[in-house]
């Protein structure tokens, strides 16, 4: 490429190592603890890379990159869903903030239609970490500050983002919106996203989204148990997108909104 946008996506994507799980050969295999859910080399063929002719997401992309551990790929499906979401009442969610990158990418893709995105950390490390859960023990990503957000945001000059230190939603859901079009769920164990879901479902408004980052990865399987649990349940359209996101969408009737 030679145009002044072709040059910044090769500058971006020079330093980028797609994280593809290294097995010998393409037998299944399970992790210790989990052994239902079962993992494979995945090597999708389709090429078409829609990311690398959007300018505003690459802005974007290059000033958060060094604040999120998301791919580009997950972060350019975020971009695009914050991007719809003009069409669905709410605001967003985000728990499981860590420095901030996803969660101010998201901030600046639903700017226009002036939707408040929440971020909820603890600031601490991953909690309620347990049995269903094969990696995390407990206390991880505890390497970020709320300030550390604070400051990308002014950076990025995004005005309509809310901080809540602490666990969600023990501690902070009563300072939440009451009616949510996203919720962007990077908590990394069972429980916590358990209790995230619970207190998500009554507020999501229709055509509202749930998005789960941590479906497809290998350390995360207490996730993947708790979206395959929702999926059984029959309440929510769902899809497996194989860079990592499950998404389900609240397709079937009004929620009935907590007071």
């Amino acid at each position: 490429m030679k145009s002044g946008l072709g040059r910044a996506v090769n500058r971006l994507l020079a330093p980028f190592d797609l994280r593809i799980i290294s097995r010998a050969g393409s037998d299944p295999w399970h992790r210790p603890g989990a052994p239902d859910i079962l993992h494979s080399r995945l090597l999708p063929n389709a090429t078409y890379s829609p990311w690398l002719s959007d300018a505003a997401f690459l802005a974007c992309y290059e000033a958060i990159k060094h604040h999120t551990l998301v791919d580009i790929y997950r972060c350019y499906e975020l971009w695009l869903i914050g991007t719809q979401l003009v069409r669905v009442e709410g605001d967003c969610l985000e728990v499981g903030v860590w420095r901030g990158g996803t969660g101010c990418l998201l901030a600046k893709s639903v700017e226009s239609s002036g939707k408040t995105v929440v971020l909820a950390d603890t600031f601490s490390g991953v909690v309620k970490a347990g049995m269903r859960d094969t990696a995390y023990v407990g206390g991880e990503h505890a390497d970020a500050s709320e300030e550390d957000v604070l400051a990308l945001a002014r950076r990025l000059s995004v005005g309509n983002i809310l901080t809540l230190k602490g666990v969600f939603p023990d501690a902070t859901g009563s300072a939440a919106p009451n009616r949510i079009a996203l919720l962007h769920c990077d908590v990394d164990v069972y429980a916590s996203a358990r209790d995230l879901v619970d207190w998500t479902i009554p507020r999501l408004t229709p055509g509202a989204l749930m998005l789960f980052d941590d479906y497809g990865f290998g350390d995360c399987e207490g996730v993947t148990r708790l979206v395959n649990e929702l999926r059984a349940g029959g309440q929510f359209l769902f899809f497996y997108n194989l860079n990592g996101h499950a998404i389900l969408i609240n397709d079937r009737h009004p929620s009935k909104h907590a007071t």
